[in-house]
This record gives C-alpha cells, sequence and structure tokens, in this order.
C-alpha cells in the first residue's frame, strides 16, 4: 500500500527545519546554505565591486588561485602604503567602495557610454578630488584636468574588463546616499572627508526596494549587453551603517537597510536565471552566530569570520555546500593575507579595537591639564598608563596610524585641526581641543607639554623607508640629506602640525615607537631599516626644536625585555609587536613626566 503523505512539510530535508538546520547545531556547522545556480570553476573570470565586505571575497579570489580580473593592476614594485593610498588591488575596478546599487548603476552607465560623466571636481588645499571617489589617490591631483582623465582612464579599464567578465560579484552595503546637482550619486556626503557641503544642492536619498530593483535591473541589462551571457553574484555586506542621516536610531536604520538589501538581492534572483545570492549577510549576521564574527565594536568583521564566510563560499564552488565546516576533524581553514599586507591590515584591526577607548575615562579639564597626548593608538595606551600612576592629563588617541599617514586631517584656524578620519575621531578631538583653545595667549614658562608619536608610525613608514632606501641605493651610497628629504616628503603635513605647536610655544614630546619588531620572523630582516629610522625621526625632529624620547635607546639598549612584548594575537595569530605592553606604557611615564613612577603614582 502507497504511504499517504499528510501535507507537504513532511518529506522536506533537515536543512529546511529551524531545529536540525539550525538550533541543533554549533554557529560553524550549517550545510547547504549556498549551492551556486551554475557551476563555478577556476576557469571563471569574476569581477568584484561593492562596499568594504566585499574587498574580503576580491582577496580570497586572487589568493585562492581563481581567475580575478584587475582593471587597473599597481605598478611593479609597489609598496602596502602605495597600494592603498591608490586604490589598487582593491576591487576590479579603481572605483573605491560603491555602497548603493544607485551608485554603481552610475558608474556603469558611465562606463558602457549609456551617459556622459560628470565634470564636477572637489578641491581642499589647494588639491581637487574626484567626487566619486575621494580617496583615490589620497592626496588628490594637481588639477581637474588631471583628475578627469584618470576617471576616464578607469572607465575604459572597467568597461575592458567587464567585457571579459563571467561572473560579476556585487555587495549590496547602503540604501542611504547623496546626491548632488544634476541626481549625480556620491560614495560619501560632501564635508564629511572632502569636498564641502551645501544644504541647497545636495540631497539625502533613502533608497526603497522597488527603486534599488530598478537600479539593479538597469545596470544588469547595460552588463548583458556588453558581455552576452555574464552571470551575477549578489551578496549583502553585514557590516552595520557607521552613522544614519535619518531620523531613526542607527539600529532601527541598519536593519531596514539591510532587509530591503536582502528582498531586492531575491528579487533578482526570482526573475532572472543568470542572477545568484550568496548568504555571507545572514552566516555573519544572524542569530545563531550570537555576534560572535563581530569585533568588540559590534560592527567590524573579524578575521575569523571572514574565514568563516570565505569557506562557505569554496565549498560552494567545488560543490562540495552538503558537508559541514569546519569538518569535525580539522581546525577553520585561514586564508592567508596577500603579501605586504599583513602589517598594515593587523594593525587596523589592533587599532580598532582602541577607537570605542582612545581617551582615559576621566581626564582633567583639558583647559587646566599639563599633558596632552595627541596620536595614535599608541597615545591610548600612554592614557591609560598615565592614569593608572594617577598622573592628570589630557587626551589620548585622535586617529589610527594609516589615518595619520594619510593625512586625514585638515588645519583649522577655529578648532586647530579637523580630522577627516571616522565620527568617533571628531568626537575624540572636540573633548580635548580646548587644551588648544587659548594657544595664542600662552604664556612663557607656562610649560604645558603635547605629547605626540606625530611623524613616527614606524610600522607603516619603516617599509616604506626600506623599499625608498632600495631604489636611491641602486645610484650609490645614500647621503644623510636624501634620507632626510625622503623623511620631511613622507611628513609634510603633520611636521608642519608639529612646527605650528612649537612656534605657538608648547612643549613638543615625541616619543618613538616601541622598539619591539624584531620579536616577529618576519621583521627581523628588516630590522636594521626600523633602527635607522628611530634615528632619522630623532635626528629631524629634534632639530626642529621637539624633545625626542628614544625609546630603543632609553628603554632597551641591550635589546627589548621580554615582558615589554605584548602578549594579544593579532589578526593573523602572531603576538603585537607594533604596540608594547602595559609594562612598556609604565615605564614611559617617568620619561615623559620626569616624576618617578613610584611617587607619581
Amino acid at each position: 500500500m502507497q504511504q499517504t503523505v499528510s501535507h507537504p512539510y513532511a518529506l522536506r530535508p533537515a536543512h529546511a527545519y529551524w531545529k536540525t538546520a539550525v538550533a541543533d547545531r554549533p554557529g560553524e556547522g550549517f550545510v547547504s546554505l549556498w549551492r551556486p545556480r551554475h557551476p563555478l570553476t577556476r576557469d571563471t573570470t569574476f569581477s568584484t565591486a561593492g562596499s568594504c565586505f566585499a574587498q574580503r571575497i576580491s582577496h580570497w579570489l586572487q589568493q585562492s588561485g581563481y581567475r580575478w580580473l584587475d582593471s587597473e593592476p599597481a605598478p611593479a614594485g609597489s609598496d602596502a602604503q602605495t597600494l592603498t593610498d591608490q586604490g589598487y588591488g582593491v576591487f576590479s575596478f579603481r572605483t573605491g567602495n560603491i555602497y548603493s546599487p544607485a551608485l554603481l548603476h552610475q558608474w556603469v552607465r558611465w562606463a558602457v557610454g549609456a551617459e556622459a560623466m560628470s565634470q564636477e571636481a572637489w578641491w581642499n588645499d589647494g588639491r581637487c578630488f574626484d567626487p566619486f571617489r575621494p580617496t583615490i589617490p589620497a592626496q588628490g591631483f594637481d588639477s581637474a584636468l588631471a583628475m578627469l582623465a584618470a576617471r576616464r582612464q578607469t572607465l575604459a579599464a572597467m568597461r575592458k574588463t567587464l567585457a571579459a567578465t563571467d561572473v560579476f560579484v556585487f555587495t549590496l552595503g547602503l540604501t542611504e546616499a547623496w546626491t548632488g546637482e544634476g541626481g549625480c550619486v556620491y560614495p560619501m556626503c560632501p564635508g564629511t572627508l572632502r569636498g564641502c557641503f551645501d544644504a541647497g544642492q545636495h540631497r539625502f536619498v533613502n533608497l526603497g526596494f522597488d527603486e534599488v530593483v530598478s537600479h539593479l535591473e538597469a545596470t544588469f541589462a547595460l552588463l548583458r549587453g556588453l558581455r552576452p551571457g555574464m552571470r551575477m553574484l549578489l551578496t549583502v555586506s553585514p557590516v552595520p551603517l557607521t552613522a544614519t542621516a535619518r531620523d531613526d536610531h542607527v539600529l532601527v536604520a541598519t536593519h531596514e537597510s539591510k532587509a530591503v538589501l536582502r528582498a531586492a538581492a531575491a528579487e533578482l534572483v526570482r526573475r532572472h536565471a543568470d542572477t545568484d545570492y550568496f548568504p555571507s549577510y545572514e552566516l555573519i549576521a544572524g542569530i545563531q552566530s550570537r555576534g560572535a564574527w563581530f569585533e568588540p565594536n559590534l560592527r567590524s568583521v573579524t578575521r575569523a569570520g571572514v574565514d568563516f564566510v570565505m569557506a562557505h563560499f569554496e565549498r560552494g564552488l567545488e560543490g562540495r555546500s552538503a558537508e559541514p565546516w569546519p569538518p569535525r576533524d580539522a581546525a577553520p581553514a585561514r586564508v592567508a593575507p596577500a603579501a605586504g599586507a599583513q602589517a598594515a591590515d593587523d594593525a587596523e584591526v589592533v587599532c580598532e579595537e582602541e577607537r570605542l577607548n582612545g581617551f582615559a575615562a576621566a581626564n582633567d579639564d583639558p583647559r587646566h591639564a599639563r599633558w596632552c597626548l595627541m596620536g595614535d593608538s599608541h597615545m591610548a595606551f600612554l592614557s591609560r598608563a598615565l592614569e593608572r600612576a594617577g598622573v592628570p592629563h589630557a587626551g589620548g588617541m585622535v586617529m589610527i596610524g594609516s589615518e595619520w599617514c594619510k593625512d586625514q586631517f585638515h588645519p583649522c584656524t577655529q578648532e586647530f585641526i579637523v580630522p577627516l578620519a571616522q565620527a568617533d575621531a571628531r568626537r575624540r578631538w572636540h573633548r580635548m581641543q580646548a587644551f588648544f583653545s587659548d594657544g595664542e595667549r600662552l604664556r612663557p614658562g607656562e610649560g604645558r607639554r603635547v605629547v605626540t608619536n606625530l611623524g613616527v608610525q614606524s610600522h607603516i613608514v619603516g617599509p616604506q623607508f626600506h623599499a625608498w632606501a632600495q631604489t636611491a641605493s641602486r645610484a650609490g651610497d645614500i647621503a644623510p640629506e636624501q634620507a632626510v628629504a625622503f623623511y620631511r616628503r613622507t611628513h609634510a603635513k603633520r611636521l608642519a602640525l608639529l612646527d605650528k605647536l612649537l612656534t605657538l610655544g608648547y612643549r613638543v614630546q615625541v616619543l618613538t615607537d616601541p622598539p619591539t619588531q624584531g620579536k616577529v620572523a618576519a621583521n627581523r630582516p628588516l630590522l636594521p631599516i626600523f633602527e635607522a629610522y628611530d634615528e632619522l625621526v630623532a635626528h629631524v625632529l629634534g632639530g626642529m626644536g621637539c624633545e625626542v624620547l628614544h625609546a630603543r635607546q632609553l628603554l632597551a639598549p641591550g635589546g627589548t625585555p621580554a615582558h615589554y612584548i605584548k602578549r594579544t594575537p593579532m589578526a593573523q595569530g602572531a603576538n603585537d609587536w607594533i604596540h608594547g605592553s602595559d609594562a612598556y606604557y609604565d615605564d614611559l611615564i617617568p620619561l615623559v613626566t620626569g616624576v618617578p613612577r613610584t611617587v607619581a603614582a
């Protein structure tokens, strides 16, 4: 007798039930989350674009041997900082982040010639910046003509690469956007990083479901016309909004935005057989993860989280989506960083944790403080040490080291400087700027000190110095004045800031970085470079009138003590060699204050 099926759910597989597919499994042990609609092999050509999280897919494809297309490869021999500043190797196109479907539609219209590109240009500090990729290059252009020529070059490269693409991967990031004259869409609000905000010209828009679908439909139609047979792979970024321009709470705005984007992606998949969706959003932000894949700021995705997502991606590509990950008898797979990127990437991960606690919790009123700390994450750790010792002070970290090195601040008569990085940098600066508010009226002998590591950032500039020295030495020995010229050129804007502090009458104490670089095997061949760079810092800044506290000479003349090594792992598992331990920052206190630590405490 044939068995009667009582209802349609009776024959559903295990992955269709929450209990068997989610509740009864650990956070990593999912199966069948993604089965590609079409075969994807190592012969498939991929192009990638989108929001910040899309960068992870770009990197993974490169590192895993897939045919990832790069429309504008970096010049041979480019160092890590050049790659970052010039926007190379991040996405398939040097457009920078494309957060919204509206901005993607605009770039593709320009690339295929469906619409003439905007001629708009932004000017800051005598440099011209592209409104549609304001951080590429980081230092801008000499003229609007040069900026427009560079954009035309990117559009031509973009068109050529799209015409060779089998699968276009786009990560949907935001529904919120800003538009300008003629309806042009910007990647960020004018005035937040570059440009100037004009309430009469710039308009906030929040794309609804129909608008998101419409932009994606129109974009994909253009792509199919350029490359018949191209397939689309959509993802949704799990990264929450940094801030919202709506009246709603940012948490509410984030969930609405992600819901709209996720629903639009599902609609495109339903309509078109050539469109697929990969569930990176669900893997990271789903309730089953219990927030485990986010950093303490509840926004940045951890390296382990990225590995988790990309392992699912790989299993789908290879047709093994029915297997759980990680296997019960194996450790989670890890994705190796691109060559030359480890130090910078890890530094950002480490310092990101300090963004929330860049200042000691109970600093004195900045107007009455004797010491003001001003710099990157090293100043956050020093602030904590001063707090432990009971030393009143103001300030701490303003921005992370890479943001200082990218000159993401603007000199300002009223506010001394305006940080141009994250909003929390501006909040931190607002809390401490009263220390500088009466700088023009400083009395001789008042003796207020600015303690800083501006002009140092050895973990970023040290490798640049090495690359420069290798190139310069090909022509013979390097003259000291050449090294000084390199240093002044690299730190020009930060040196101008230090010079202003000195001119206003502040005592400026500059701390070199912890002498911990040699504790990582990969850095040991470069240890003489780091030592020479410290000497260069001391020579130039000392000549300007700064009091340079040379940590390598003062605290580790015979080698770095073991108790100065910070035991916190970095993203790649090695100990943090960029920062010192609490003991190291505690030992700096007598050098900074001139008071023995036991007395100060």
